[in-house]
């Protein structure tokens, strides 16, 4: 009888990009090719849902170099499984992926090092959520074989009307996939558990206490293991209109490779803000985020402040879309010598042209430095040029 209720949907896309950039060698134009395939399954019962996505990177690197382009192949696949009662939400989720990655479009020079942008991992679920440029920086070399997973459930209980409750505890392993790629790319095991409690005062007005312990053990031999705390007043304007402040304080236990101990209070906190209006046939959405947080770079291994600022205005119409963003991060104390700064810019073109596929083009520059000197030789910025194309086949429902 179960199986009777099952209602799903399969959707099938592929995308393709060529970008150009500077060539890891000399001045040329280098160009590189990449294409995604994607498979998404859905299937939904009346109170439980399981979604799986699959999507190999195939990614060839100096198409245009005087030798064969090798190419490089990364899985990636990710299943989640959701179930719902009258107050309460379950869900458990897997990620994974094993392959090679290319760094070739972030690093300059051979041994040169690039930052990877990622969402803000310790913002809080719900409205307003931007994303936060990281500074944990890439390997020089081209190709690395890396494996990632990780392991993540949630529960979140509705108390009343007013208050609600969630926990969200989780495992992942990151870096080098063997013992030569961790030599260049460290392995890292992250194991968090996070509380928060809600507690909503007005109608536009909700109050956030929230909790978290994480553990980070690293193969360079760095241990970290923090505790922190937090307090965040979302206040809602209108309905797509909004900002969240929040403030609290991490304490972190570091332990080095030779059994020397550091712990330290940090301060933590976040300001965001997002607005949506309408400029005549445009829809337009803006977001900003500025905050500090604790940060492990897995390269050196240290855990550092990080001071973070976001911002972010995507504007569409019909079928056309406008996304451009700005970021900046600086790790503090800023007078250490693994201290690490990143300035990026970046803008998006897509336009449909029809109802299967859909073009893009785009462009992003990152300033970079670490320490009080720069870590690329021959130059601070780091440029991308782009252009795709996306395809989707017809959504199979059933």
């Amino acid at each position: 009888m179960i199986a009777l209720d099952v209602a799903g949907s399969l959707d099938v896309s592929n995308t393709a990009r060529i970008y150009a950039r500077e060539a890891l060698a000399g001045d040329d134009v280098a160009l590189d090719v990449e294409n995604v395939p994607r498979a998404e399954l859905t299937l939904e019962w009346p109170t439980t849902a399981l979604e799986l996505d699959y999507a190999p990177h195939l990614f060839w690197s100096e198409i245009n170099g005087p030798e064969p382009a090798p190419m490089s192949l990364l899985h990636t696949a990710s299943v989640r499984l959701s179930s719902r009662a009258e107050r309460l939400t379950v869900s458990i989720g897997q990620t994974l992926a094993v392959g090679e990655q290319s760094f070739a479009r972030l690093s300059r020079e051979p041994g040169a090092l690039a930052s990877d942008p990622a969402a803000d991992p310790a913002a809080p679920a719900g409205v307003g959520t931007a994303p936060s440029p990281e500074l944990d920086l890439l390997p020089g070399p081209a190709v690395v074989s890396v494996f990632e997973t990780e392991s993540s459930a949630s529960v979140r209980y509705e108390l009343s009307r007013r208050v609600s409750t969630e926990v969200r505890p989780s495992f992942g392993v990151s870096g080098g996939a063997d013992r030569a790629s961790r030599r260049v790319l460290p392995r890292e095991r992250t194991a968090r558990v996070d509380l928060s409690l809600d507690y909503r005062a007005t109608a536009r007005d909700v109050l956030t206490s929230s909790a978290g312990v994480m553990h980070s053990s690293i193969s360079t031999g760095h241990e970290h293991r923090v505790v922190s705390a937090m307090e965040t007043w979302t206040h809602m304007f209108r309905p797509a209109t909004g900002i969240a402040l929040g403030a609290g304080a991490a304490v972190s236990d570091s332990t080095r490779p030779d059994d020397t101990t550091n712990t330290e209070l940090r301060p933590i906190g976040l300001g965001r803000a997002w607005h949506t209006m309408q400029a005549r046939t445009w829809q337009v959405e803006l977001r900003s985020e500025v905050g500090h947080r604790p940060d492990v770079n897995v390269l050196t291994g240290s855990l550092q402040g990080q001071l973070y600022a976001t911002a972010g205005a995507t504007a569409s119409a019909g079928s056309t879309s406008v996304h451009a963003g700005l970021g900046a991060a600086q790790t503090l104390p800023p007078q250490e010598p693994d201290s690490a700064l990143s300035l990026t810019a970046d803008l998006v073109l897509e336009q449909g042209l029809f109802s299967w596929l859909s073009a893009e083009l785009g462009a992003q520059i990152t300033w970079q430095s670490l320490g009080r000197g720069s870590v690329l030789e021959q130059s601070d910025a780091l440029w991308l040029l782009f252009a795709g194309a996306r395809a989707e086949l017809p959504s199979v429902r059933f």
